[in-house]
């Protein structure tokens, strides 16, 4: 394997793996230092409060850096309650998730200071959030869905349910599947790696991301019954 090449578990959650590429890029950096990664919060032996995904130093700045990180994709579902915006798997949630993140995971090192490692408590620790996504509006819509906080200049795609597959998809030449490692990866960046091709109407039980020829947006299919389990 070249040097600069660095070998990452393709198998592991999405977020795990985006954790690895990130370290990775942080260890080939002359100003940013890897203080801990996952340091776990504890008030006692028994009770863990939460996870620092990681503590750094800016070489260029005083201080700690609390970086927290995520990888989602959400998907614009227009119901009778208003505009939704569920996961893949439709238990995960936009909202749900903003609120945990503002609630618990960005505060923890000010709200439980004194449970930090003694070497970090006497440090200033400014919490930042790196949360990369991608915000997939229906194909029928004709206008791109906004929520509360999203970046307006995300990465955008769209997505259909499979039984609309048919009538969306007729006259494409060719659709090709994404590896969910390959997720986050914007497709220019993808010449070159050698994919399966989509064979369409074939049922899907979960979410599947697909190139489509001429688009460069990423689109799901997803379950006819989406998003009810």
């Amino acid at each position: 394997m070249p040097e600069d090449e660095v070998a990452l578990n393709l198998r592991q959650k999405l977020g795990h793996l985006y954790e690895d590429a990130l370290g990775a890029l942080f260890e080939s950096s002359e100003q940013v230092e890897v203080i801990e990664r996952n340091l776990q919060i504890q008030i006692d032996r028994h009770q863990t409060v939460g996870e620092l995904d990681y503590l750094l130093r800016d070489r260029e700045r005083e201080g700690l850096v609390h970086l927290e990180l995520a990888v989602k994709f959400y998907l614009a579902v227009d119901s009778e309650d208003g505009m939704m915006f569920p996961g893949p798997d439709a238990r995960d949630d936009y909202y749900r998730k903003l609120k945990r993140l503002r609630a618990h995971q960005l505060v923890l090192p000010g709200k439980f200071s004194e449970h930090l490692p003694s070497e970090y408590r006497a440090e200033a620790i400014r919490t930042e959030q790196l949360i990369y996504g991608c915000l997939f509006d229906h194909v029928s819509s004709e206008e791109l869905a906004h929520a509360e906080f999203i970046n307006p200049n995300c990465r955008r795609g769209r997505w259909l349910r499979e039984d609309e597959e048919e009538d969306y998809l007729r006259g494409t030449e060719k659709v090709w599947v994404i590896p969910k490692a390959l997720w986050p990866v914007p497709f220019p960046l993808l010449e070159g790696v050698e994919l399966e091709r989509w064979d369409s109407g074939q049922g899907v039980d979960r979410c599947v991301m697909v190139k489509i020829t001429g688009d460069e947006r990423p689109h799901f299919i997803m379950p006819s019954g989406y998003p009810g389990r």
